[in-house]
């Protein structure tokens, strides 16, 4: 094994995250975008469950109600992702005008 490429789990974890805190800054509206129109996805799929999964109707399980909770489930994921970016955001701007003031002279 070539020296180079071997890295700790703990320094590859790091990566991951590293790219995970630049593409949220990067795009803050993705992720509850995603999440919000997954639940849309759910909710209309709901509608044809049981044309699309025939099979979970013959054993008696309720398909739109399945959808219905998924749709549930991501749309509030969705709705609270939203309400901690704005959160983030303006916590940020804040330590941003805390750290950097103007000077009383300007």
């Amino acid at each position: 094994m070539i020296q180079g490429q071997f890295k700790p789990f703990g320094q590859r974890q790091h990566l991951l995250m590293a790219e995970h805190r630049r593409l949220s800054k990067q795009y803050p509206v993705l992720l509850p975008a995603i999440l919000i129109f997954g639940s849309g996805v759910f909710c209309i799929a709901s509608f044809y469950a049981n044309a699309l999964f025939p099979l979970l109707a013959v054993i008696g399980m309720p398909t739109a109600l399945l959808f219905l909770s998924a749709a549930l489930v991501l749309g509030v994921a969705g709705v609270l992702a939203s309400i901690i970016s704005i959160l983030e955001t303006i916590d940020r701007l804040r330590v941003q005008t805390t750290t950097f003031p103007k000077p009383k002279g300007a």
